[in-house]
């Protein structure tokens, strides 16, 4: 059945609380968190095109990313840009962070790394 011909859920009160439609059970269904809390699974920003090295490197990517993680596996601090903001990542430290729209990152460093974008 369309979803428009289904009530959704309510409390005691008759309040609607946190739900989601669930097209295979065709039914509304209560969102469920821990400790209190509505959960909440991020979708559509999977790790992609992962790459490493130990130099100073320009990675471009095969279509836009939207989030950043590296991890700085030397001693000594590597420095990234992506979108002209420089950040630096000290040793035995990982970066992870979600930007606007990049395709390419530039990593400066001596150290080895371990990278990928989330897209």
């Amino acid at each position: 059945m369309p979803i428009g011909t289904k009530h959704i859920l309510r409390d005691g009160g008759l309040l609607p609380v946190p739900q989601y439609f669930n097209g295979m059970k065709d039914e509304f269904q209560e969102i469920q968190g821990r400790n209190g809390a509505m959960f909440v699974q991020l979708r559509g920003l999977a790790a992609k095109e992962p790459f490493s090295g130990a130099a100073d490197t320009v990675q471009v990517f095969d279509e836009p990313m939207y989030g950043f993680v590296i991890k700085n596996d030397g001693t000594n601090d590597l420095t990234f840009t992506i979108n002209n903001y420089t950040f630096t990542v000290k040793e035995g430290e990982v970066f992870e962070e979600f930007f606007e729209p990049f395709t390419q990152v530039t990593i400066k460093t001596t150290s080895p790394f371990r990278a990928y974008g989330k897209g």
